[in-house]
């Protein structure tokens, strides 16, 4: 008990900090660069392709996770005052309606982390390619993370489809080894530890879902103040 309250304490702390810490960075590092390019086809005879690329800054999408982070700490913060946080509390679609913006909160970081992270690591990347696997990856995820329910179907087929949109990204990255590959399974095995987390007891509590979502919100940002700084 004593620890797991320690340790959410410290992923709270590190949601807040990080901002700072950003901040620092976008001062004295250069601004990470993503190229997005779209694919058109002229003609179907010849295969006349026009391609459209544009390179855009991260900084914005840096600075929206960051606020997003300090925003879940906060939310996460008073719903622990409120003893919403605690073994006896269960993990239930009422419990989730009843609290749907920090629901919210935390699929925002998730969505937002992916797409940073696939834009950076596959760059240059079709754009419609990082919107398709962030998007299935996002549904996937959550639908894996859901209260549990008799009526519930689906998760075979949600874990099919994630593992397939891992490998997509992993094809797309154009050098299959060192750092971008050090993110890329970093984040994957942050988002398999995220599903254990909700769906490994039969009857998830809240204590146990609110430390595996504070651990993944806090590893992902960090994972992103990584790759702005490198």
């Amino acid at each position: 008990m004593i620890l797991d309250e320690l340790g959410r304490a410290t992923g709270l702390g590190f949601c807040v900090s990080q901002g700072p810490i950003l901040i620092f960075l976008m001062l004295y590092y250069p601004e990470p660069q993503v190229v997005l390019y779209t694919t058109r086809m002229l003609n179907a005879t010849t295969v006349d392709l026009d391609v459209q690329s544009d390179q855009y800054g991260t900084a914005t999408a840096y600075m929206l996770v960051s606020a997003l982070g300090i925003v879940f700490s906060f939310m996460t913060a008073q719903m622990q005052e409120a003893q919403a946080i605690d073994s006896m509390v269960e993990f239930s679609e009422e419990f989730m309606s009843a609290h749907h913006l920090w629901n919210g909160v935390t699929w925002l970081i998730f969505l937002a982390s992916h797409a940073l992270l696939i834009a950076q690591i596959c760059s240059p990347i079709d754009t419609y390619f990082v919107a398709l696997t962030v998007a299935a990856l996002t549904f996937t995820v959550q639908l894996m993370c859901a209260p549990r329910t008799q009526a519930r179907k689906g998760d075979s087929l949600a874990l099919i489809l994630f593992i397939l949109m891992v490998g997509l990204v992993y094809g797309e990255m154009h050098s299959k080894h060192g750092l971008r590959l050090v993110m890329w399974t970093g984040i994957v095995m942050a988002d398999i530890l995220l599903v254990v987390g909700h769906a490994f007891d039969a009857q998830s509590n809240m204590e146990t879902v609110a430390n595996c979502r504070v651990f993944y919100c806090s590893f992902a940002i960090l994972l992103l103040l990584v790759m702005y700084g490198i």
